[in-house]
Protein backbone atom coordinates (compact mmCIF):
# COMPACT_ATOMS: atom_id res chain seq x y z
CA UNK A 1 0.00 0.00 0.00
CA UNK A 2 1.75 3.29 -1.09
CA UNK A 3 0.59 6.57 0.34
CA UNK A 4 2.04 9.86 -0.78
CA UNK A 5 6.59 8.90 -1.30
CA UNK A 6 6.49 6.52 1.77
CA UNK A 7 5.57 2.75 1.44
CA UNK A 8 3.67 0.55 3.69
CA UNK A 9 4.41 -3.26 4.47
CA UNK A 10 0.92 -4.77 5.89
CA UNK A 11 0.27 -8.07 6.73
CA UNK A 12 -2.61 -9.50 4.39
CA UNK A 13 -5.87 -9.10 5.24
CA UNK A 14 -5.01 -6.02 7.32
CA UNK A 15 -7.45 -3.43 7.91
CA UNK A 16 -7.94 -0.23 10.00
CA UNK A 17 -11.05 0.28 11.92
CA UNK A 18 -10.22 1.79 14.87
CA UNK A 19 -12.76 3.01 17.34
CA UNK A 20 -12.65 6.79 19.22
CA UNK A 21 -11.18 5.38 21.85
CA UNK A 22 -8.45 3.62 20.07
CA UNK A 23 -7.32 6.75 18.03
CA UNK A 24 -7.37 9.01 20.90
CA UNK A 25 -5.36 6.31 22.98
CA UNK A 26 -3.21 4.27 20.98
CA UNK A 27 -2.57 7.35 18.04
CA UNK A 28 -3.44 11.08 18.62
CA UNK A 29 -1.91 10.61 22.47
CA UNK A 30 1.28 9.24 21.00
CA UNK A 31 1.57 11.35 18.70
CA UNK A 32 1.58 14.51 20.93
CA UNK A 33 3.47 12.90 23.17
CA UNK A 34 6.30 12.49 20.40
CA UNK A 35 6.29 9.07 20.74
CA UNK A 36 6.42 6.46 17.02
CA UNK A 37 3.74 5.35 16.11
CA UNK A 38 4.43 1.98 14.09
CA UNK A 39 3.26 1.30 11.61
CA UNK A 40 3.09 4.59 10.20
CA UNK A 41 0.07 4.39 8.93
CA UNK A 42 -1.64 7.92 9.53
CA UNK A 43 -0.32 10.97 7.06
CA UNK A 44 1.06 14.18 8.42
CA UNK A 45 -0.03 17.27 6.65
CA UNK A 46 -1.86 20.68 6.75
CA UNK A 47 -5.08 19.22 6.06
CA UNK A 48 -6.58 23.13 5.74
CA UNK A 49 -4.60 23.94 2.67
CA UNK A 50 -6.69 21.61 0.60
CA UNK A 51 -10.21 20.74 -0.33
CA UNK A 52 -11.40 16.87 0.68
CA UNK A 53 -11.36 15.18 -2.84
CA UNK A 54 -7.72 15.97 -2.86
CA UNK A 55 -6.88 14.41 0.56
CA UNK A 56 -7.36 10.69 -0.48
CA UNK A 57 -4.54 10.92 -3.00
CA UNK A 58 -2.25 12.06 -0.22
CA UNK A 59 -2.83 9.24 2.61
CA UNK A 60 -1.17 6.58 3.70
CA UNK A 61 -3.87 4.01 4.06
CA UNK A 62 -7.53 3.90 3.08
CA UNK A 63 -10.02 3.35 0.70
CA UNK A 64 -13.41 4.94 2.08
CA UNK A 65 -11.84 6.65 4.56
CA UNK A 66 -8.68 8.32 5.58
CA UNK A 67 -7.24 9.42 8.21
CA UNK A 68 -4.12 12.30 9.02
CA UNK A 69 -2.53 14.21 11.54
CA UNK A 70 -2.94 17.55 11.38
CA UNK A 71 -1.92 21.13 13.12
CA UNK A 72 -5.01 23.24 13.38
CA UNK A 73 -4.52 27.51 13.83
CA UNK A 74 -6.48 30.02 15.30
CA UNK A 75 -8.98 32.07 13.16
CA UNK A 76 -7.67 35.30 15.44
CA UNK A 77 -4.48 35.79 17.07
CA UNK A 78 -5.92 36.69 20.75
CA UNK A 79 -8.97 34.22 20.17
CA UNK A 80 -9.80 29.86 20.31
CA UNK A 81 -11.63 29.92 17.81
CA UNK A 82 -10.17 27.27 15.38
CA UNK A 83 -10.01 28.81 11.85
CA UNK A 84 -11.76 26.00 9.48
CA UNK A 85 -11.05 27.59 5.69
CA UNK A 86 -9.91 24.82 4.00
CA UNK A 87 -9.01 24.53 0.13
CA UNK A 88 -11.58 26.43 -1.73
CA UNK A 89 -14.18 25.94 0.81
CA UNK A 90 -14.55 25.68 4.61
CA UNK A 91 -15.28 23.25 7.01
CA UNK A 92 -18.59 23.51 9.60
CA UNK A 93 -18.95 21.89 12.51
CA UNK A 94 -22.24 20.10 13.10
CA UNK A 95 -23.58 18.57 16.41
CA UNK A 96 -22.82 18.27 19.14
CA UNK A 97 -19.02 17.61 21.13
CA UNK A 98 -18.32 13.66 22.32
CA UNK A 99 -16.39 13.52 24.80
CA UNK A 100 -13.90 10.48 24.02
CA UNK A 101 -12.29 8.02 26.69
CA UNK A 102 -13.45 6.35 29.88
CA UNK A 103 -13.70 6.73 33.02
CA UNK A 104 -11.83 9.73 32.44
CA UNK A 105 -12.17 12.05 29.03
CA UNK A 106 -8.64 11.56 27.31
CA UNK A 107 -10.21 14.02 23.84
CA UNK A 108 -13.22 15.35 22.25
CA UNK A 109 -14.57 14.23 19.08
CA UNK A 110 -16.39 16.93 16.88
CA UNK A 111 -18.41 16.41 13.33
CA UNK A 112 -17.56 18.86 10.44
CA UNK A 113 -19.43 18.98 7.30
CA UNK A 114 -17.72 20.96 4.02
CA UNK A 115 -18.93 23.66 2.32
CA UNK A 116 -17.58 24.45 -0.73
CA UNK A 117 -17.58 28.53 -1.66
CA UNK A 118 -17.41 31.37 0.74
CA UNK A 119 -19.35 31.65 4.13
CA UNK A 120 -21.51 32.04 4.80
CA UNK A 121 -23.28 31.27 1.07
CA UNK A 122 -21.24 27.95 0.15
CA UNK A 123 -22.57 24.70 -0.98
CA UNK A 124 -23.02 21.87 1.56
CA UNK A 125 -21.12 18.90 0.16
CA UNK A 126 -21.18 15.01 1.41
CA UNK A 127 -18.14 15.00 2.78
CA UNK A 128 -17.25 14.56 6.78
CA UNK A 129 -14.71 14.97 8.97
CA UNK A 130 -14.37 13.85 12.65
CA UNK A 131 -12.00 15.87 14.24
CA UNK A 132 -10.15 14.40 17.25
CA UNK A 133 -8.33 16.55 19.88
CA UNK A 134 -6.74 16.27 23.31
CA UNK A 135 -8.94 17.37 26.23
CA UNK A 136 -7.81 19.27 29.35
CA UNK A 137 -5.27 21.44 26.86
CA UNK A 138 -4.84 24.99 27.56
CA UNK A 139 -4.91 26.74 24.64
CA UNK A 140 -5.21 30.57 25.35
CA UNK A 141 -2.91 32.59 23.19
CA UNK A 142 -0.89 33.79 25.91
CA UNK A 143 1.63 37.08 25.11
CA UNK A 144 3.15 35.49 22.16
CA UNK A 145 0.07 35.88 19.75
CA UNK A 146 0.71 31.91 18.12
CA UNK A 147 -2.11 31.81 15.75
CA UNK A 148 -0.89 27.91 16.49
CA UNK A 149 -4.00 26.25 17.91
CA UNK A 150 -3.39 22.36 18.43
CA UNK A 151 -0.25 21.11 17.34
CA UNK A 152 -1.90 17.64 15.91
CA UNK A 153 -5.22 16.75 15.66
CA UNK A 154 -6.05 13.30 14.12
CA UNK A 155 -8.98 13.86 11.79
CA UNK A 156 -10.78 11.10 9.47
CA UNK A 157 -12.45 11.89 6.01
CA UNK A 158 -14.84 10.40 4.23
CA UNK A 159 -17.67 10.92 1.69
CA UNK A 160 -21.46 9.44 2.76
CA UNK A 161 -22.26 8.92 -0.82
CA UNK A 162 -18.94 6.61 -0.99
CA UNK A 163 -17.89 8.87 -4.09
CA UNK A 164 -14.73 11.42 -4.75
CA UNK A 165 -17.54 14.20 -4.92
CA UNK A 166 -15.19 17.46 -6.14
CA UNK A 167 -16.94 20.91 -6.37
CA UNK A 168 -14.66 23.90 -8.84
CA UNK A 169 -15.47 26.93 -9.53
CA UNK A 170 -17.97 27.72 -7.26
CA UNK A 171 -18.97 31.15 -7.50
CA UNK A 172 -21.12 33.16 -4.76
CA UNK A 173 -25.03 33.25 -5.35
CA UNK A 174 -25.35 37.10 -5.29
CA UNK A 175 -22.56 37.28 -7.83
CA UNK A 176 -24.16 34.86 -10.06
CA UNK A 177 -28.01 36.87 -9.97
CA UNK A 178 -26.21 40.11 -10.56
CA UNK A 179 -24.70 39.11 -13.62
CA UNK A 180 -28.27 37.42 -14.84
CA UNK A 181 -29.88 41.19 -13.86
CA UNK A 182 -27.37 42.31 -16.07
CA UNK A 183 -27.26 40.74 -19.32
CA UNK A 184 -31.36 41.28 -19.23
CA UNK A 185 -32.92 43.64 -22.12
CA UNK A 186 -33.81 47.27 -20.63
CA UNK A 187 -37.71 47.42 -20.55
CA UNK A 188 -38.08 49.43 -24.25
CA UNK A 189 -41.45 52.17 -24.12
CA UNK A 190 -43.08 50.66 -27.43
CA UNK A 191 -45.51 53.85 -26.88
CA UNK A 192 -43.11 55.85 -28.92
CA UNK A 193 -45.68 58.41 -30.30
CA UNK A 194 -47.73 60.86 -27.93
CA UNK A 195 -51.18 60.12 -26.85
CA UNK A 196 -53.73 61.95 -28.47
CA UNK A 197 -56.59 63.48 -26.08
CA UNK A 198 -58.94 63.03 -29.30
CA UNK A 199 -61.90 61.10 -27.69
CA UNK A 200 -61.69 60.05 -30.85
CA UNK A 201 -58.38 57.54 -30.58
CA UNK A 202 -60.70 55.87 -27.56
CA UNK A 203 -63.56 54.71 -29.88
CA UNK A 204 -64.09 51.97 -32.09
CA UNK A 205 -66.37 50.64 -35.07
CA UNK A 206 -68.76 48.14 -33.68
CA UNK A 207 -70.33 45.47 -36.87
CA UNK A 208 -73.42 44.10 -35.43
CA UNK A 209 -74.34 41.31 -37.76
CA UNK A 210 -78.22 42.23 -37.04
CA UNK A 211 -77.83 45.62 -38.65
CA UNK A 212 -76.35 46.55 -42.33
CA UNK A 213 -74.84 49.56 -41.04
CA UNK A 214 -71.79 49.92 -38.98
CA UNK A 215 -72.30 51.62 -35.65
CA UNK A 216 -69.48 53.93 -33.39
CA UNK A 217 -69.75 52.95 -29.70
CA UNK A 218 -68.42 55.35 -27.45
CA UNK A 219 -66.39 54.52 -24.72
CA UNK A 220 -67.09 57.54 -23.27
CA UNK A 221 -70.97 57.08 -22.23
CA UNK A 222 -72.36 55.96 -19.14
CA UNK A 223 -72.21 52.49 -18.00
CA UNK A 224 -76.07 52.98 -17.25
CA UNK A 225 -76.74 54.01 -20.90
CA UNK A 226 -74.84 53.32 -24.33
CA UNK A 227 -75.53 55.51 -27.46
CA UNK A 228 -74.77 55.08 -30.81
CA UNK A 229 -74.02 57.23 -33.91
CA UNK A 230 -74.86 56.36 -37.42
CA UNK A 231 -71.53 56.60 -39.16
CA UNK A 232 -71.35 58.62 -42.88
CA UNK A 233 -68.67 57.10 -45.44
CA UNK A 234 -66.18 60.14 -45.46
CA UNK A 235 -66.32 60.13 -41.56
CA UNK A 236 -65.36 56.59 -41.29
CA UNK A 237 -62.43 57.22 -43.65
CA UNK A 238 -61.67 59.84 -40.90
CA UNK A 239 -61.91 57.72 -38.29
CA UNK A 240 -59.86 54.84 -39.87
CA UNK A 241 -56.89 57.66 -40.27
CA UNK A 242 -57.10 58.97 -36.63
CA UNK A 243 -57.00 55.11 -35.56
CA UNK A 244 -53.86 54.12 -37.35
CA UNK A 245 -52.35 57.30 -37.76
CA UNK A 246 -51.66 57.42 -41.93
CA UNK A 247 -53.49 58.68 -44.49
CA UNK A 248 -55.66 56.11 -46.36
CA UNK A 249 -57.11 56.39 -50.56
CA UNK A 250 -60.48 58.16 -50.86
CA UNK A 251 -62.35 55.59 -51.75
CA UNK A 252 -66.09 55.54 -51.65
CA UNK A 253 -67.83 53.51 -49.14
CA UNK A 254 -69.69 50.47 -50.26
CA UNK A 255 -71.56 48.15 -48.01
CA UNK A 256 -71.86 44.38 -49.50
CA UNK A 257 -74.68 43.27 -51.45
CA UNK A 258 -75.32 40.74 -48.63
CA UNK A 259 -76.01 44.21 -46.27
CA UNK A 260 -78.27 45.90 -48.43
Amino acid sequence: MKGGDQQLSLPAGFRFHPTDEELVVHYLCRRCAGHQIAPPIIAEIDLYKFDPWQLPGMSLYGEKEWYFFSPRDRKYPNGSRPNRAAGAGYWKATGADKPVGKPKTLGIKKALVFYAGKAPKGIKTNWIMHEYRLANVDRSAGKTNNLRLDDWVLCRIYNKKGTLEKHYNVVDQEAVQFSDNEEQKPNVNTNVFPRNNNPMNNEYVNFDTSDSTPKLNNTYSSTTSSHEHVLSPDFKEVQNELLHGRRVSRRPFCLSDDAV
